[in-house]
């Protein structure tokens, strides 16, 4: 798979952790997609590769 090359640089984990930490509406979604991923994986039993690329995907779609 090719990849859009960008001249944005990604976010760190710890990035990331403290922008969830700082902002409750992010910390919110944070928590729900979380917790909606861990259900699914309990209820599909799928890979946690699968949930990664199912989530992946899911992403491309919102600016559709």
């Amino acid at each position: 798979m090719f990849k859009k090359e960008t001249n944005i640089m990604p976010f760190t984990d710890q990035e990331y952790f403290e922008v969830i930490e700082k902002n409750e509406i992010v910390k919110k979604a944070f928590k729900n997609i979380k917790e909606i991923c861990i259900d699914l994986q309990k209820q599909t039993n799928c890979p946690e590769e699968d949930l990664k690329d199912f989530l992946e995907f899911i992403s491309k779609q919102w600016n559709k």
